[in-house]
């Protein structure tokens, strides 16, 4: 279809995106869908366009016309919306329909004006769709220039024609945020000279926006720029001095006009100073030789009005940043002006030391840096220009670096802790943008942080020069860390921080303590954010011994790992998970300690490892998927770097954190198979062979072996082939996906793409009963497991009244970022709680058989003697009918046989086997021994031989409680769990829990006769032998699967020593 009809099939490409927006459902595939979008514009960019454009609309509408649904989707989708338009522009051919394009264009322009002319962009709603607005301008303006320039144009005209003293200024803006050559910025200059000839000056809006558009054009073309500095480039030349004197004439109108702000144009025409080279070398002769030599220099050039003069300018802005300026506002301005001077420079080479600018920039430079960074007279606007005079240092720091990386006063005061707050972002976001990260304070509950494209020039200097202060930076991050954890209010919301202000300390101790946290906390998002760009900037530790560098390494890791599981700061949680997968890249790895980085490496990254499992294995992470994946990353780094160093990979591995994190692991991956999230439990299988590519590494060419390391290796290198079999198959049909939602209970066929989910659940169970060996993480998942089992239990069966007293009522396996929107039905949730706890049923059946061997070959061990072996029992139902063989099962009785299967001996008839049951335990109602409620205590007391001790075994207790679950009477859900624990039961169980459930089963029945011998009928009786006859039915005669490769639990090695006539 895509090739015989491809409109049709981008139309229905366009309308599956547009049924994927939150606000019309939960989304699943929508970076596939952006991606096939992008490509598809490429050949038929005027559909894509026209149909991205018509689906902004639409959600604009809605969002206006749907009062009771959620801003939150309508923001989302606007924002998807709009990122695609982006990155379609971005990726636009040069070959597509002139008029239909244009006609396009317009109508995108329309809608993409209305979030560029706001009147309020402090709302970080507003500010950020704002910021995506913009792209979208500047990538349209790239191929499409004239239609942006037209609507300019008619507004500009109508502005010179308005005689109103507030005339309608929208769309001048649009001049800010498109992209700029020299040919364009000479045409809007020019454009803008005709229009306002001989009348009177421009608005103030339409002046700063020609001055934001002169930066776009040095920023991002700053070749042109450098060569109209160096004087190679007539054409530059020529078409800027046709506009240069104009302007000057509309500054010095403007100041005439307006003389008490008069200064607010300084920027604008310190910029058009720059670029007239030859009037900025004449004036900074000027200020070098005096007076004297004035008349001299000036015929050089054309002599320009009486009432302007280029030294008189500079010499007022550098007056104004001295301690005798004339007034506040000229300092302000002053300071601003200097600061764009300083950032100007920056774009002309280094090595040209004898241009002009520079020498400007050395007249004003120290006064400047003696204005910003004075902690003790710090600058500031005002209230509320916190985060402009923030930007604005920012600027200057950046500016001053890149001109003498080595002129360190500036750096000192900002990483002076005791230096006010606002400087400590300077720095840190000064560092952020020498990276190419710009931060912007608008949008404080979003992502501040965004990437600029703009050319990287050679004479810039790295970060590499800032690295001695390490210590100075790790101490700021640790300073920060501990104030905004220890009193970070939980669920706070964040906004505008008003504290961020450049005070003294004095002055700050009245601020309340939620706006300093939130300050803290904005604080730390940004240190992270550093780490994560630069993890080598706060790991220098020149001049430090082995252990205070492997103490430092340590204290800024751990520092971080607590940063990920904390609930209440989930930015900078993720952030922190970004920072130390970056610290884990092999070649970070090596300078944690230096002179010993295998020893190191084992030591730290081991606790990394030990502390997210814990939280993982405690479900006190809501994104569990996310850090699962991170962790699976985390995991491939540590291989890479064992890899490298692979004839000496396993020193340093012998220590107990390494030992405790390998354990803690296992679970984590074991546990998170009967998450109720497809990704989970693939990225979970997948994990499994990491951990067998680890062994293999550490094993070198020493006497250790891969079954030493993981003596379950064949098996788990089989859970990650399933991973790598179903994440293939899974490309295939993700594009155009039935199912809304991957979260499911793979053993309920009713949900979309069952039969796949189904067979891997099928394999996954096949493969953990064939787990032989109990080490390692295998028998505390199951008990974590089962403990978590416990309380699901008991909410479903007292739904809705109960809930639990630990609040896990919520399903355990839920991640914040993966919940439906509120509008949808609660009903997704008790759906999601019932395959959750059935996913854990399956879980504990399969993989009980191999701890209930475990215990019991201990206990063997420990208290039994050895006896002959039965494994030549023959088959399954000869043994069960042979006397002579019961007869000598009847002699062993209450004793375990130790082999490589658990058989057990039992009596032949109901009331011998009640006496002498093997899997003897306490008669408390938890067992739920010979009886079908929960609450009933068992009344009849086990005798014990003289050699058996009443033990716990909590898979006998699972089994027991698990049987009750038959007769659940739940009037909403009970038969769905009567479903599945005797489907479960039936056809998943370990075969080693046979004479477990069969003991059970006679102990429960037997309960169902008075003491004459009659039988006692009620429904729940009879409910329950209902059940039981289906689950011995399906154990004795298992359905044949349909699928090969999936092999059918083997019954007859346990069933062979088994009593059941007296069921």
């Amino acid at each position: 279809m895509a090739t015989q009809k491809p409109g049709e099939w981008a139309n229905s490409l366009l309308a599956r995106f547009e049924d994927q927006l939150p606000n019309k459902s939960a989304r699943m595939s929508q970076d596939q869908l952006v991606g096939c979008l992008i490509h598809i514009s490429r050949y038929r960019f005027s559909l894509v366009i026209s149909g991205l454009t018509k689906m902004l609309q639409r959600v604009n509408n809605e969002a206006v016309q749907s009062r009771h649904e959620p801003d939150r989707c309508y923001f989302e989708s606007t924002v998807i919306i709009l990122t695609t338009l982006e990155r379609c522009l971005t990726n636009q051919t040069k070959d597509t329909a002139r008029f239909e394009e244009a006609m396009n264009v317009k109508l995108l322009l329309r809608e993409i004006t209305q979030f560029i002319d706001v009147q309020n962009d402090n709302t970080p709603n507003a500010a950020q769709l704002k910021s995506l607005a913009s792209k979208v301008l500047f990538a349209l303006s790239q191929n499409h220039f004239p239609a942006v320039f037209n609507r300019i144009s008619a507004r500009i005209q109508e502005l010179a024609a308005c005689s109103d003293e507030n005339p309608d200024c929208t769309d001048i803006e649009l001049i800010q945020h498109i992209d700029m050559d020299m040919a364009k910025l000479t045409k809007l200059l020019q454009e803008t000279i005709t229009k306002f000839r001989s009348k009177r000056a421009p608005p103030l809006i339409l002046l700063n926006s020609i001055e934001k558009a002169i930066w776009n054009w040095i920023e991002y073309h700053p070749q042109e720029f450098q060569d109209l500095q160096r004087g190679l480039s007539r054409d530059i030349s020529t078409g800027l001095s046709t506009c240069w004197e104009p302007l000057l004439d509309f500054i010095e109108t403007y100041k005439a006009e307006n003389k008490k702000s008069k200064t607010t144009v300084w920027p604008l025409q310190m910029l058009l100073l720059i670029l007239n080279p030859a009037s900025l070398e004449v004036t900074v002769n000027e200020l070098q030789q005096g007076e004297k030599e004035k008349e001299k220099l000036s015929t050089k050039i054309q002599s320009r009005d009486k009432d302007f003069s280029a030294k008189q300018f500079v010499e007022s802005v550098k007056r104004g940043l001295g301690p005798h300026s004339p007034s506040k506002q000229v300092t302000e301005s002053a300071a601003i002006t200097c600061v764009k001077l300083c950032k100007a420079s920056t774009y002309v080479n280094i090595s040209d030391s004898n241009n002009a600018i520079f020498k400007l920039v050395q007249y004003v430079i120290n006064d400047l840096k003696s204005l910003l960074f004075n902690p003790v007279k710090p600058f500031s606007r005002g209230q509320g220009y916190n985060f402009a005079d923030v930007e604005l240092m920012i600027d200057c720091w950046v500016s001053c670096f890149r001109i003498n990386p080595h002129n360190i006063e500036a750096l000192k005061v900002c990483l002076n802790l005791n230096s006010p707050q606002a400087y400590h972002f300077v720095i840190v976001c000064s560092l952020l943008r020498l990276a190419h990260i710009y931060v912007d304070f608008r949008l404080q509950n979003k992502n501040p942080f965004r990437i600029v494209n703009q050319p990287h020039l050679p004479w810039w200097p790295q970060t590499e020069v800032v690295h001695y202060r390490s210590s100075e930076l790790r101490a700021l991050f640790t300073d920060t860390l501990n104030k905004a954890t220890q009193g970070y209010i939980a669920h706070t919301p964040l906004r505008m921080i008003t504290s961020l202000t450049l005070k003294t300390k004095d002055t700050q101790k009245g601020l309340t303590r939620s706006e300093e946290v939130l300050a803290h906390k904005m604080l730390l998002l940004l240190l992270v954010r550093l780490i994560h760009a630069d993890p080598t900037l706060l790991l220098n530790t020149q001049g430090k011994v082995a252990h205070e560098v492997q103490s430092s390494t340590l204290e800024l890791i751990n520092g971080l790992v607590s940063l990920v599981h904390q609930p209440s700061m989930p930015d900078v949680a993720q952030e922190a998970m970004e920072a130390l997968l970056a610290l884990h890249a092999a070649e970070k790895i090596e300078i944690w300690n230096p002179e010993a980085p295998i020893n190191t490496f084992w030591d730290v990254s081991s606790q990394v490892l030990f502390s997210i499992s814990q939280k993982l294995i405690q479900h006190q992470i809501a994104n569990y998927t996310d850090v699962l994946k991170w962790l699976r990353e985390i995991l491939i780094c540590r291989n890479t770097f064992l890899q490298r160093h692979k004839d000496y990979a396993h020193v340093g591995s012998q220590i107990a954190i390494c030992k405790q994190a390998h354990i803690k692991l296992e679970v984590v991956f074991f546990m998170y198979l009967w998450s109720v999230d497809l990704d989970a439990v693939l990225t979970s299988l997948s994990c499994f062979g990491l951990l067998c590519e680890e062994a293999e590494i550490c094993c070198g060419s020493d006497e250790l072996t891969v079954a030493m390391l993981v003596p379950n290796y064949m098996i788990y290198q089989e859970l990650s082939q399933l991973s790598a079999g179903i994440e293939f198959s899974t490309m295939h049909f993700i594009k155009f996906p039935a199912a809304s939602d991957f979260r499911v209970c793979f053993y309920d066929s009713s949900h979309g793409n069952a039969l796949n989910r189904l067979n891997l659940q099928k394999r996954i169970m096949q493969l953990l009963r064939k787990i032989e060996h109990c080490v390692h993480g295998v028998q505390p998942a199951w008990e974590e497991t089962f403990r978590n089992w416990e309380i699901m239990s008991k909410m479903l069966q007292t739904y809705p009244k109960c809930k639990t007293d630990d609040g896990q009522a919520e399903i355990f396996h839920r991640g914040v970022g993966k919940r439906r929107a509120s509008h949808q039905s609660s009903e997704h949730d008790l759906e999601e709680q019932i395959s959750e706890w059935a996913n854990m049923t399956w879980f504990l059946l399969t993989l009980g058989g191999v701890c209930l061997l475990k215990r019991r070959q201990q206990t063997a061990t420990a208290q039994i003697p050895q006896h002959p072996n039965l494994s030549t029992l023959g088959s399954t139902q000869a043994n069960i009918n042979n006397y002579a063989i019961q007869q000598k099962i009847n002699s062993l009785t209450c004793q375990i046989i130790p082999q490589a299967h658990i058989q057990v001996a039992c009596q032949g008839s109901i009331g011998s086997l009640g006496q002498t049951s093997l899997y003897s335990f306490s008669s408390s109602s938890s067992s739920g021994r010979g009886s079908l409620h929960p609450n009933s205590a068992s009344s009849t007391t086990l005798a014990q031989g003289p050699q058996q001790e009443v033990q716990y075994c909590p898979v006998t207790q699972f089994i027991g409680q698990l049987l009750r679950l038959l007769v659940c009477n739940n009037e909403k859900i009970g038969l769905n769990i009567q479903k599945n624990v005797k489907e479960l039961v039936g056809e998943e169980m370990s075969t080693y829990l046979y004479p477990i459930l069969f003991e059970q089963i006679r102990a429960i029945v037997e309960k169902f006769f008075n003491q004459q011998g009659q039988v006692n009928v009620t429904d729940i009786n009879t409910q329950f032998i209902e059940h039981t006859i289906y689950i011995m039915k399906s154990i004795l005669d298992p359905k044949p699967t349909k699928d090969a490769s999936i092999e059918q639990p083997s019954t007859s090695e346990n069933l062979g020593v088994t009593s059941i006539e007296g069921i």
